[in-house]
């Protein structure tokens, strides 16, 4: 590529509506967490042993099953890539409280291949083994006897949700069953989904500015750096696993990654990899990087020692800040992400089934002022101009009539006098200077002109005001947003169902679309919303 662009589908919604919250069912809550670093362990599989049954941990590193599977005299089974995996019998697990379960990582994460850069040439050191390009690329070869060429069903929770300032915000859950057609079939558009249930949960925060669509007109809403083009989005779902390169191997996806098959060894530097495990299993873990100033691609790819099957790909994509010091250098330290692509396959008999694919991203939002002008009067007889603000400014006695900025048709209009109406300080009355015959032509036109008022002519600044919280009048504050869509699946049905074409996601409108039609739950008995825990908890 001569330039660098990024290239994903840009949602144009995040809908939700009235919701439930998952009260109705009593559940095991419980937390993962790094036995070393005492961090969360994001996205580990939390299955039931004797039962194809399970969840994947949320970003606080929590997970719900629900309380009945007590009863069946069961036990978890907890597993993520690079930790030792750890059995735990229902009897150890407390149903009134959060139980912290923590996990240690792998013992045998030893250096295979080392590759470093030395002036300007690249040296790789070989202890043993194939190089990460020819790992690479037998993975690569061994897709389609690794992956179900045949029919299958991948039934599971989707969420799409924000996080700001580390909390939950707009959190919508559903029930999905996804129809896949197998690896053989190369158009990712073939996928049909069927829906269980999708709601907003209320029990997390809703904030309706943030929950609005893109908007690349005003900006009040955008990705930065995100190429958009004018052409017809998925719903989430379908927008979601079309960001699946090991599912679309043979497709365009995202940039670098392109087409995974014969692009993603080509288009990535590889610095090191390693052994770790999954479960029971080796697996290589691989990084690779891409540098295209001022951007960079960091991640790591990792596959099966014996079988060469990809089991996990993270890719992320950032943005590089200049650095103040050096204006050629950019500093890594301040790297802003742009979007990550977290996406984990599982064996399930003799073939790899998707575990669980997560899209993150980043976007700015402008909010309107939280403190501005709530109406404007003209009195045509005193000719005075009051002006009404939505709450009373704080430092009104410091006021002047320099700090009153009026301009009507691009003229200034001379503020004589301002005055204070009433107690509260919400309201001031402005009178303005008549000794320019200029200036009382244009209030003339002002007073009389009612409908040109309307068309925004008259501007109003007034910079030095504030409110009790500091906020300038007019001030609108941007803050950056994290976006998510996940899909965990919980259970694989090889050969899956048929249903009518009437019964599948219109995957051309949001799932919380009233239009949407609805699979029976009965079908899916044992599944269940693994809802994060809560902000306040």
């Amino acid at each position: 590529m001569s330039k660098f662009t990024y290239h994903f589908l840009l949602p144009l919604f995040l809908a939700f509506h009235l919701g439930w919250s998952q009260t109705d069912i009593d559940v095991i809550k419980g937390v993962l967490i790094d036995d070393e670093t005492k961090e969360p362990v994001v996205f580990a599989t939390v299955r039931l042993k004797n039962m194809a049954l399970g969840v994947i941990s949320n970003y606080d590193g929590s997970f719900q099953i629900p309380d009945a599977f007590r009863l069946k005299d069961d036990t978890l089974v907890i597993s993520s890539m690079g930790f030792e995996t750890k059995e735990i019998d229902f009897s150890n697990l407390r149903t009134n409280s959060i139980n912290t379960i923590t996990l240690r990582p792998s013992i045998f994460e030893l250096s295979e291949t080392t590759v470093t850069a030395q002036k300007r040439r690249r040296v790789q050191k070989v202890r043993s083994g194939p190089s990460a390009e020819q790992i690479i690329a037998r993975a690569i070869e061994r897709i389609p006897e690794n992956y179900d060429e045949n029919s299958f069903d991948l039934v599971g929770y989707y969420r799409d949700y924000q996080l700001r300032q580390q909390q939950y915000t707009n959190l919508n859950e559903g029930l999905i069953r996804v129809f896949d057609q197998g690896f053989k079939v190369k158009d990712h558009t073939s996928l049909k989904f069927g829906l269980y249930d999708y709601q907003a949960n209320f029990d997390f925060e809703i904030d309706s500015f943030a929950a609005k669509p893109y908007d690349y007109k005003t900006n009040d809403k955008y990705i930065p750096d995100a190429v958009f083009r004018q052409y017809k989005i998925p719903n989430e779902l379908a927008l979601l696993l079309n960001h699946d390169a090991i599912r679309n191997n043979k497709e365009r996806t995202f940039s670098y990654v392109n087409t995974f098959v014969v692009d993603f060894i080509k288009e990535h530097d590889f610095t090191t990899y390693f052994l770790t495990n999954y479960g029971d299993r080796k697996v290589y873990k691989i990084k690779f990087k891409k540098d295209y100033t001022p951007f960079q691609v960091k991640g790591d790819i990792y596959i099966d020692t014996d079988t060469y099957a990809i089991r996990k790909i993270d890719y992320a994509v950032y943005r590089q800040e200049p650095d103040g010091a050096f204006a050629e250098k950019y500093s890594t330290s301040d790297m802003d992400l742009l979007y990550e692509i977290l996406v984990e396959y599982q064996k399930h008999r003799n073939h790899m089934y998707l575990n669980y694919i997560s899209f993150h991203n980043q976007f700015k939002l402008t909010r309107p002022p939280a403190f501005f002008v709530k109406d404007v009067f003209i009195d045509k007889i005193t000719k005075q101009m009051t002006l009404v603000l939505n709450k009373p400014a704080a430092n009104w006695l410091q006021l002047s009539t320099k700090d009153f900025r009026i301009y009507y048709k691009k003229m200034r209009l001379r503020v004589k006098e301002v005055v204070r109406v009433g107690d509260i300080g919400d309201t001031y009355a402005l009178s303005f200077s008549k000794k320019s015959k200029a200036q009382r032509s244009r209030i003339k036109q002002l007073i009389s002109e009612e409908k040109d008022r309307q068309k925004a002519s008259l501007e109003i600044i007034i910079n030095t005001i504030a409110d009790a919280q500091g906020n300038l009048l007019a001030q609108r504050k941007s803050e950056y947003i994290d976006q998510f869509r996940e899909f965990f699946v919980q259970q694989v049905i090889p050969g899956g169902i048929v249903l009518d074409d009437a019964q599948y996601v219109d995957k051309t409108i949001s799932l919380s679309d009233g239009q949407q039609p609805r699979l029976s739950l009965e079908i899916i008995e044992d599944m269940w919303m693994n809802t994060p825990l809560q902000n306040k908890q």
